[in-house]
């Protein structure tokens, strides 16, 4: 199972190498406002002259965190009036920029903003989505994949986002490009979901491959599932061998005459019987045959299949695993992140005198700590890093 918080942020990475000079004039023009008090208390004056409403402060981004450079920008373009009044009042502020060789934000730069931003915004809340903990995401991923791959397909029409959404989408396509390169366990989680079930999901699939090949791409999915499904029955049905063998024997004759042979008529209509017996009371064909459940914000998927595990035994042990996926591995404050850890040669090397100083158990141990392993070492005071020095 790939993390699809770690592949989005890599799409999302292709697109941000592609960001023109408006985000970077904005990125200026925030960055000189917020070096100091003096200029941030005269926008302030400026902001409730101009923008009155609005109560957000401008906040600078990292430009390593994708996400941060979205808030920046979906904030400043709240204060376009702002900065058009600013500007006049404050000659600096358009020298300093011009001397950097940018240029005041214009009219048009604000609407590019606007795009990106706008545009943005499902990647953003997509990856917070999938990256929470307290809530089932398995259930829902496909349908958030599909969602931002539609995103990525209008964005092409859009000339200010063009070039933006294609670098995106070979990067998207690459790993979520066709249901044969995706986990087709997010797939049955979605059909698990007893407001989709397969209903939802040929829906999906015939918007994104058109009528001909959903059909294809469905039994490919179903005939996987019911793989899984088979699987799940050999492991998990009790054995009924012994209790067979004395119910059977209940109502059969003390001395059977073993040298009468049965009508072969008579055989064939019983195996049929017992192929029919099989098919009607399978636990997969009974829930999908059964209505789906109304689409509600309120529907507790787990409660659901708490309720129901009595009538499906088999499918319940599936749902519980399916839906105990992670689809995202990354830790929260590196979901964003567009850069690796950084190395420079006041993290990549000790000092002779730092090394002269500690015994080798001492050096692993900061190491550790540095690259983040286990919970272990989360006690350690920062002090400790310093206290060999």
């Amino acid at each position: 199972m790939r993390c699809v918080a770690h592949i989005l942020n890599l799409v999302v990475q292709d697109g941000i190498k592609k960001v023109d000079k408006p985000v970077e004039i904005i990125r200026w023009a925030v960055k000189w406002i917020r070096q100091s008090p003096s200029r941030i208390g005269k926008f302030t004056k400026f902001v409730k002259l101009v923008n009155s409403g609005t109560t957000k402060h401008l906040v600078r981004d990292v430009p390593t965190r994708w996400n941060s450079t979205y808030r920046m920008l979906n904030i400043s373009q709240a204060y376009e009036k702002t900065f058009e009044r600013y500007d006049p009042e404050e000659y600096e502020f358009r020298s300093d920029i011009e001397n950097a060789g940018l240029s005041i934000p214009s009219p048009r730069n604000w609407q590019h903003v606007r795009h990106l931003c706008h545009f943005l915004k499902p990647f953003c809340d997509v990856t917070e989505r999938i990256s929470g903990t307290l809530y089932v995401k398995s259930n829902t991923c496909i349908e958030d994949i599909y969602s931002i791959r539609t995103l990525l397909d209008d964005a092409i029409s859009d000339a200010s986002l063009c070039d933006i959404a294609l670098a995106m989408r070979v990067k998207f396509d690459k790993y979520f490009g066709d249901v044969e390169k995706m986990n087709l366990l997010l797939y049955f989680a979605l059909i698990f979901d007893p407001m989709n079930k397969v209903k939802y999901l040929v829906i999906l699939l015939e918007d994104r491959y058109g009528k001909e090949k959903m059909e294809e791409k469905k039994k490919y999915i179903m005939d996987s599932m019911y793989e899984l499904y088979n699987d799940y029955i050999r492991i998990h049905s009790p054995s009924t061998t012994g209790s067979s063998n004395s119910s059977s024997s209940l109502g059969k004759r003390q001395n059977p005459d073993a040298t009468t042979p049965k009508p072969p008529l008579r055989n064939k209509i019983r195996e049929k019987m017992k192929t029919n017996i099989v098919e009607s009371i399978g636990e997969l064909e009974k829930y999908l045959k059964e209505s789906f459940e109304e689409d509600s914000s309120m529907f507790n998927i787990l409660e659901w299949w708490k309720v129901n595990s009595l009538r499906f035994l088999i499918l319940s042990l599936m749902a519980k695993d399916l839906f105990a996926i992670h689809v995202s591995i990354v830790a929260s404050e590196s979901v964003f992140s567009t850069s690796g850890r950084v190395l420079d040669p006041y993290w990549s090397s000790l000092t002779p005198k730092i090394g002269f100083r500690m015994d080798s158990e001492k050096l692993i141990r900061i190491i550790r700590i540095w690259i983040g392993y286990g919970n272990e070492y989360d006690n350690v005071k920062m002090q400790d890093f310093f206290c060999y020095v």
